[in-house]
């Protein structure tokens, strides 16, 4: 009997053990958190990787680089990154916080071509973010402070977008392909490098044909952020008897959207409201507390908005002729027959669609000071 015991004991303690079979040394592994693509020279795609080295617990006056890029032309993706094994182990993706494609890319391969490789590789995270860049991918993943990782630096300034209205929200891997399989426009993020300093700068619009139709610029990224009624944070700015002034979103507290078909014919009603803070006011006799001062600052306001709407508005329907907005997601989902009959012509059905737009703002808060007397 004890040694049909101690049989089991060796028993147990062997399945223990071999739960730990497949463990490897984090020394050993190439922990990818980032990757660039730029065009390279003979028809070929020039792939970065950025990985993160492990810290070496040495104290030193010059701190220790925190990671390390690997560069290599390739003709297709996948083949750059099994090239990577030539000087590197295995790169070990599950951690990969982004993905970088430089605009250029763009203007030469549809966008389901350049990051198919991704979609299809089990160990690659669907939530890992994509920018595109202004500047080769590789100096972007190559720009940063002392000690620093860019894909870490850059993946922490897309979670600022509740503090201005200048960038858009985050696209991951996995959204991206969805935009892509609903053959509809949508706006990826753009970053460039500005004084030796990353910043994300406007964003690239991809058409129905998952190509590039264009560039917005950082106030163009704000005033689409309006239309959509996507604004978490950002600044109104101003004028009121001539002198500026600042009104600051703190949250949005209605949103509709509804479309309607007329023979062919679309319209796109938007209505969004806000509450507001009075942030900065320049007329020296402000009188905050007056509510029928502030309600001319909330026109004013609300006019510098459909103002703005107007020519974010003209650009997507005139110049790019792109539903970047993605407003034919309302549109299916509120006349599902006509979709159905149009849905590969969305980015045209937008162009001539009839768009109302109206913003209602609310100043809740106007700081300490709210008159000059």
């Amino acid at each position: 009997m004890k040694r049909i015991i101690h049989l089991l004991e060796v028993f147990v303690i062997v399945c223990l053990l071999s739960g730990c079979w497949d463990s490897e040394e984090i020394e050993d592994l190439s922990l990818l958190v980032g990757v660039g693509i730029d065009l390279g020279e003979d028809d070929q795609l020039s792939l970065t990787h950025q990985i993160i080295l492990p810290a070496s617990g040495q104290s030193s006056v010059t701190p220790a680089p925190s990671y390390e890029n690997i560069t290599v032309p390739a003709r297709t993706l996948h083949d750059a990154m099994r090239d990577v094994a030539m000087s590197k182990n295995v790169l070990f993706s599950n951690q990969q916080r982004l993905i970088i494609i430089n605009d250029n890319v763009l203007r030469n391969l549809p966008l389901d071509a350049v990051i198919n490789q991704f979609i299809k590789d089990n160990d690659t995270r669907r939530s890992c973010i994509i920018l595109v860049s202004k500047d080769p991918a590789e100096q972007i993943l190559s720009t940063g402070e002392a000690g620093s990782v860019p894909s870490n630096d850059l993946y922490s300034l897309s979670e600022n977008i509740s503090a201005t209205s200048k960038i858009l929200p985050s696209i991951t891997l996995g959204q991206t392909s969805a935009s892509l399989q609903a053959a509809g426009s949508f706006a990826i993020q753009s970053v460039s490098i500005k004084e030796k300093m990353l910043k994300l700068d406007g964003a690239s619009v991809i058409n129905d044909h998952s190509e590039l139709a264009g560039m917005l610029t950082a106030d163009e990224v704000s005033y689409m952020n309006w239309l959509e009624g996507n604004i978490e944070g950002g600044i109104i700015v101003g004028e009121h008897k001539g002198k500026r002034f600042s009104v600051e979103v703190i949250n949005q507290t209605n949103k509709e959207i509804k479309t309607t078909v007329k023979e062919s014919q679309v319209t796109i009603d938007i209505s969004t409201e806000y509450n507001t803070r009075l942030s900065e006011d320049w007329y020296s006799n402000e009188d905050s507390f007056n509510s029928t001062y502030l309600k001319e600052i909330e026109k004013e306001a609300e006019k510098e908005v459909e103002r703005q709407v107007e020519i974010i508005l003209d650009k997507l329907q005139n110049d790019l002729k792109s539903d970047a907005p993605g407003f034919f997601y309302y549109i299916r989902s509120q006349h599902p027959k006509f979709y159905k009959e149009n849905k590969d012509n969305m980015d045209k059905i937008f162009s001539k669609a009839n768009v109302q737009f109206k913003v209602d703002l609310k100043i809740i808060d106007f700081g300490a000071k709210g008159a000059t007397k």
